[in-house]
């Protein structure tokens, strides 16, 4: 009998690696904090709602969840590992290596500039995110300065980056130092491929890319053998259209180790001020492929019920009236294996009306005497990437239908 059968039993690997899965009691205070201030952080600007919760006994779990916005693995992960209620067990997210990298977060929160030069990546460490490198072909001046400069020290940038690549700079230092600096701190955020860079150094980006992700792709099946919950967003980056990209990266390998637990993300970005964005948790099946149930486990919106009668039926104007039976004829011819958000399904009478006023202010429909007249195209500030959130939400939808019939 192997010595791993009993738990008093256990090899000196197995210990490391179930260490590795159980956060020390010292950082319970810090990590519980953490969680309890992203939750409600992010509940001042944005409208969260989610159905559903991961058991707190549940052994090695991996949670794949849609990707749309930035947002989703900050709230997830701090609203499950609240609701889950697990003390010593957090849940780790695959998180990008930039993040242990200076200014990460400087380029994203103004006002945390003054700490450009901090790397917070210990700090990320202690709550549950971990590196991964996922920017095999292309990153920010910065990141390659920064990795550059540590290994080699202040270089020229000419010696390290082609001419075209610094032309695209409206303004660019001497050496890789003048990135980590106050200066060109805007610049270096720029991003720029490894074909941009100079050998020796650009086949020296591409060695320590290679070992880099091999070593973080291990971390994590050990991660995962030694029972730990991991979070996941197999797409990568987010959809810019609404559908669903190729679920890859890691979650092959990791899947073989864990039960699968999947949270649907939907968004209602023209209902209030707030976007709004809802999920919901479910087990996953064994026979039934993971995008596939992914879409039908995401909540149904009255945002993408009209945005796929509009886009759908080729509508130019309508009244109020109008809208409330299309929306209604799309809830009765839903199958009643889908989600819908419990607030339209009580009063779409309602959530039409909030949705047409959040489509005027976003421009995407004006009145036209009794009557909205539609425009071509109705962009949201919640999704820079996106042109048509109308034709966004088309998509969306009708991959939640096909999913409901997979």
């Amino acid at each position: 009998m192997s010595t791993d059968a009993h738990p008093g039993h256990r090899t000196v690997a197995g210990r490391e690696r179930e260490a590795l899965a159980v956060a020390p009691a010292w950082v319970q205070p810090i990590r519980w904090a953490a969680m309890s201030t992203v939750s409600a952080y992010y509940r001042l600007p944005y409208r969260i709602r989610g159905w559903g919760s991961l058991p707190r006994a549940r052994g090695p779990a991996l949670v794949v969840a849609n990707h749309q916005h930035e947002i989703e693995s900050a709230v997830i992960v701090s609203d499950l590992g609240l609701g889950s209620g697990s003390w010593r067990y957090p849940i780790f997210t695959v998180s990008s290596r930039r993040m242990w990298e200076p200014g990460f977060l400087a380029a994203r929160l103004p006002w945390l500039v003054p700490l450009r030069a901090v790397n917070l990546g210990p700090l990320f460490g202690i709550l549950g995110m971990q590196p991964i490198e996922n920017e095999l072909h292309a990153r920010p001046f910065v990141s390659i300065a920064y990795a550059l400069f540590r290994r080699h020290g202040d270089l020229p940038l000419e010696l390290v980056f082609k001419e075209r690549a610094l032309e695209r700079l409206s303004r660019a230092p001497q050496t890789l130092g003048g990135f980590l600096g106050p200066d060109y701190f805007h610049a270096g955020q720029t991003t720029v491929t490894l074909s941009d860079v100079l050998d020796p150094y650009r086949k020296e980006m591409l060695e320590i890319t290679r070992s880099e992700l091999e070593a973080d792709i291990a971390h994590f099946e050990n991660l995962q053998r030694a029972g730990a919950t991991i979070f996941l967003t197999p797409e990568g980056n987010y959809s810019g259209d609404g559908k669903m990209q190729r679920l890859r990266g890691i979650l092959s390998r990791l899947a073989p180790h864990a039960r699968i637990w999947l949270v649907g993300i939907s968004y209602d970005p023209f209902v209030g001020r707030r976007l709004s964005m809802l999920y919901r948790v479910a087990p996953a099946a064994n026979d039934v492929p993971l995008d596939v149930q992914i879409k039908r486990t995401r909540p149904v919106t009255v945002s993408a019920l009209l945005s796929h009668w509009i886009r759908t039926s080729g509508v130019q104007a309508c009244t109020r009236g109008d809208a409330e039976d299309a929306v209604r004829r799309g809830l009765d011819a839903l199958p009643a294996s889908l989600f819908v958000d419990p607030e339209l399904r009580a009063n779409p009478s309602r959530m039409v009306g909030a949705a047409l006023r959040g489509m005027m202010r976003c421009g995407g429909l004006r009145r036209d005497g009794s009557a909205f007249r539609f425009a071509e195209r109705a962009p949201h500030p919640g999704f820079p990437r996106t042109s048509d959130m109308l034709a966004y939400q088309q998509n969306f939808h009708q991959e939640t239908l096909e999913g409901a019939a997979g």
